[in-house]
Formats: C-alpha cells, structure tokens, sequence
C-alpha cells in the first residue's frame, strides 16, 4: 500500500528526484512529526509532503541534508498548508534558517467559520469529509527506525486529507468575503519574530508573573532570561532546569540565600549546589536595576458602577453577532477585551481600550456596535415574535 499511497524517501537520491516533483506543486500541504518531552528544541522526526496527487514522506533522521526541500518551502510561488502550524513552522524555521510562505492554516481558517477557535484535525476531516481517521499512532515513537507501515499510512494520512479541507475551507472564505481575515489571524504565525525567543520579554510568559510587581518583576526578568539560555544551552525543556512556581518564589523574595533556597519545595540539593551562587547574582542584578526601567503590568481598570451589566450587554451583543456571523463568539472578543470595554464604558471618556476586537476585521462584525452600544447609540431588546434579542438605533422606539 506505501507505494501507491506514498513515496518513502530516506536517501539523498531519492529525494533530488522527489524534488524535482514537488517543485512542480503550486499547494503543498505540509506536516510534521516530532518529539519534545525531553528538550528544549523539538526533535524533528518525519517531514509529510502532498500535492498534486502524490504523497511524500520524508525522514530526515536517514538524510542529514535537505537542503533541496528546504529551497522548495521557501519559494514564495507555492502556498504552504498547515493545521495547527506554528511548532510545524518552527521546525521548519529551525532547520532551514526560511520562513515557508506564503501559508494557510487550516485550523485558524476554520476557526473563522464557525468550527471552533482550536479544532482538532480528525475533528475537522470528520467534519467535512465524513471520513474517520485511524488514531492508533497518535504516541508513537517517531524516532524509532525502521518506521513501520502503519506509521506512515497514519503519516501520510495528515497531509492526504489536509488538501480537501483546505480546499472546502478557502471555497467558504473566498465566498464569505473572510480571505482577508486569514491574513490578519495568520500575522504572528507569519512573523520570522515569533520564533526568535526574545529573553527580555520571555518572563511574560512565567506562570504567576501577573502576580508581581515592579523589583520583583525586575528580579524575575533576569532569573527567567538566564533561565531560557541555561536550557537553550543544554537543550532541556525550562521546567527542567527551574519550575515556574519556583522562579516566581525567588523572585518575590525580598532576602534570599542559598540556605533560604535549598528549603524550597522543588528545588533540589544538586540544583542549588551547582547554580545557586549564579541565582544569587541574577536575582541581585535585576533586583539593582534601576526602577525606571523596571517592567509594568498593564494598567488595571477598577470595576464602576454597573460594570457587571454592561458586561453581559457587551457579552450578548458579541454572541448574537456570532450567531449571524456563523463563528464562535470568542474569537470574536475575549472576556477580557470584554471586561475592559465594560470599565471604560461607565463614562466613555477619552480613548477606548487597545483591545483587539476593535482592531481589523472584528472592529467591523463587532467592535463597532460594542462602543456604539456603550454610547447610547444603539440597543439591544427581544423580538417578540421570535423572543430574540435584536440590535435597534437608540432613536427608535421597539414595537411591542
């Protein structure tokens, strides 16, 4: 079945002439297998390759170099298609040094058409092509070799069945006028920035550093700075090197010690022993910057009167254009956006919020109507045929 289902390709030869076909595509849907448990960057496993009616799995564990597939995924004339891209794209980055553009993300174009913000693949084949999927391989060990028969029919799987759902997807974008949406929802995935760990900012994404403030985010800075380098350097996950609660309990401290250190709970004897001395320097330096440059959580709007109801009118109002839209009412604002907009709307006073569903496409479905809705302009009331709320000018009074 692999040779009419697939072309396996574990020799340089092989794949020069597998190239040579691929070259030829004008789509390519694209994934890949890897494992990450145990490192920092994913190990690549197994690079999945369809269009134009061929399939190609290639193992790049037997090929050291593939140089010529790499040239093929960045050439800007072929559109790459991802589900769930982003760790494909960065293994992609990683080992050819190129973003893969143009792309199409198959799970964030669903998303914009009602089938949930994170759909699943087999999901979404299910879905669409009414055909089941075979799950049996979904933890197996992609680097193990020889690589059996039902790995690669699984493997070829996820990029033979990818090709109707991209195309079923862009068919309903194209005629939902929702081309353009994809592009603004694709723009970090699409950003060479998002994959370059920026070690100054990557303390934002500690567990619990929304919980501190001004020396002691300073603190915690530097320690998770050192932090992703340390694992960088060694190619472990971070939590190996140093939990999340433990980073954000050195950092709180207002005294620390290498005793104070070794009676926390998940650091270790050995740990302390062999970087404790570093720590020490590190929470020291950041602790010493200067407090003008220290970081700043984002400014907090205190709950006004009548916050919680203009909460639930803003959250209405985003789930009925939702529900005309065909797509899932978070994507359109989180409760966040949401709450936000709720503060600012007990006087409506100087600018709105930078929340995202007043930005591009969502300001037009919704975020227009939200500030048109705390203004007074417009409002929302039950239609007493249907018993569903409606929007009506502010000017207008409702029959009843």
């Amino acid at each position: 079945m692999s040779e009419s289902k697939f072309q396996f390709i574990n020799t340089p030869s092989r794949l020069e002439q597998a190239c040579i076909e691929i070259s030829r595509c004008k789509v390519l849907c694209v994934d890949t297998e890897f494992h990450r448990e145990s490192t920092y960057y994913p190990e690549f496993a197994l690079l999945q390759i369809y269009g134009n009616s061929q399939c190609w799995i290639i193992d790049p564990i037997e090929i050291s170099d593939l140089t010529p597939v790499w040239k093929i995924m960045a050439n800007p004339e072929i559109l790459k298609v991802f589900h769930a891209g982003r760790q494909d794209v960065e293994i992609v980055v990683k080992e050819s040094g190129a973003m893969p553009l143009p792309l199409f993300d198959t799970q964030v174009a669903a998303a914009l058409l009602g089938y949930g913000q994170q759909v699943g693949f087999g999901n979404l084949v299910q879905r669409i092509t009414k055909q089941e999927l075979a799950k049996g391989e979904s933890f197996s060990d992609w680097k193990a070799r020889p690589l059996r028969e039902k790995q690669l029919e699984y493997a070829a799987d996820d990029v033979i069945w990818l090709m109707p759902i991209y195309q079923h997807l862009k068919e309903r974008l194209e005629a939902l006028g929702r081309l353009s949406w994809l592009e603004e929802e694709q723009f970090t995935l699409c950003d060479p920035a998002t994959y370059d760990m920026d070690e100054a900012t990557v303390f934002w994404r500690v567990k619990g550093s929304n919980r501190l403030k001004g020396r002691q985010l300073a603190a915690l800075r530097s320690l998770a700075a050192w932090r992703e380098q340390q694992a960088q350097r060694n190619n472990i996950p971070r939590r190996r090197m140093i939990g999340d609660e433990q980073l954000i309990e050195i950092a709180r401290r207002d005294k620390l010690t290498l005793e104070a250190m070794g009676r926390m709970r998940g650091v270790n004897t050995g740990f302390v022993n062999r970087h404790g001395d570093t720590i020490l320097e590190v929470w020291q330096a950041g602790r010493d910057t200067p407090e003008e440059s220290w970081p700043k959580l984002p400014a907090r709007r205190h709950n006004s009167r009548g916050t919680d109801l203009r909460l639930e009118m803003l959250d209405t109002l985003v789930r009925l254009k939702a529900e005309e839209g065909e797509i899932a009412s978070t994507i359109l604002a989180s409760k966040s956006d949401l709450s936000e907009l709720a503060s600012w709307g007990y006087r409506c006073k100087g600018e709105p919020p930078e929340v995202a569903c007043l930005h591009g496409w969502r300001h037009e479905l919704v975020g227009h109507d939200l500030l048109r809705l705390l203004r007074g302009e417009i409002c929302l009331h039950l239609n007493p045929d249907t018993g569903m709320p409606v929007i009506t000018e502010f000017s207008t009074t409702p029959s009843l």
